[in-house]
């Protein structure tokens, strides 16, 4: 591979047509529960509020029930108002964000877990978004989803030293991240802390060099949405600026490099 990435495992294996309709097919399909799941999760944490608020299960602007997350869509069916992304933008966007990587890693025991990546990338950055909130159950999933499929690929691939890179990457991260978090007050949160650990699980298994990778472009791209929030008024230089996003694209555009090596 020309970027120099180290890994041990081979994904040289041609793009296969099928497999990238099929993992579009099923991103599309997540795609078209997320807003409910979005909504759901989507709660301001006032500061002053010591406990992490409920769930949401009304709608924000009339206060009516909202169906089932599964079944509900953007907009409140009483009021009419979206306080989510609906699914025209969700469904196509899930559907690229499975599709590429599935495509460059291909069919290999690796692909259940980027799969997973992606289709929990969507609403976790949607939700930072939002609210500056990186709700623990999706971060719990990713992590403990992660950490089964990669085990099963490395039972699969006979990879266990890449299982054990893995976890040793996302206790660095999370260590890592954690001390940021601590001298650095207010910059990022704790709730990026667990998830760069959980990142770090994903691309400690595709090799150090990777981890080094994903750490250090998560900050080139967050610039741009920084400087975005800040044009549109949506935030200002006093005020926190989600960094999940960014760490979640960097980590899937290098997963995605490096199995294009």
């Amino acid at each position: 591979m020309t970027l120099g990435f180290a890994v041990v495992d081979d994904y040289d294996a041609p793009v296969s047509l099928p497999l990238v309709l099929v993992a579009g097919t099923l991103g599309a399909c997540w795609g078209a529960v997320l807003p409910g799941l979005i909504a759901r999760f989507a709660v301001v944490w006032p500061e002053e509020q010591p406990q992490a608020p409920a769930w949401r299960r009304s709608c924000p602007h009339c206060g009516a029930d909202r169906p089932r997350w599964w079944r509900a869509a953007g907009r409140c069916p009483a009021c009419g108002r979206a306080p989510v992304p609906g699914r025209w933008l969700l469904v196509p966007v899930t559907a690229l964000v499975c599709a590429v990587p599935a495509a460059a890693v291909g069919p290999t025991a690796v692909l259940p877990a980027v799969l997973l990546l992606g289709a929990l990338a969507v609403p976790l950055a949607a939700v930072d978004l939002l609210v500056l909130r990186l709700p623990d159950p999706l971060v719990g999933l990713l992590f403990g989803g992660g950490l089964a499929l990669l085990g099963l690929a490395a039972v699969l691939d006979g990879a266990g030293h890449g299982l054990l890179r893995a976890l040793a990457a996302a206790a660095a991260c999370g260590a890592g991240y954690g001390l940021v978090a601590l001298v650095l007050r207010g910059q990022i949160g704790f709730g990026d802390v667990k998830l760069g650990a959980a990142l770090g699980l994903y691309l400690g298994w595709f090799g150090w060099p990777a981890v080094v990778a994903g750490v250090v472009f998560a900050p080139v791209v967050n610039l741009p949405l920084v400087i975005g929030l800040l044009v549109s008024g949506r935030t200002d230089r006093r005020s926190a600026a989600p960094f999940g996003p960014a760490m979640l694209a960097a980590a899937l555009s290098v997963v995605t490099l490096v199995a294009l090596r």
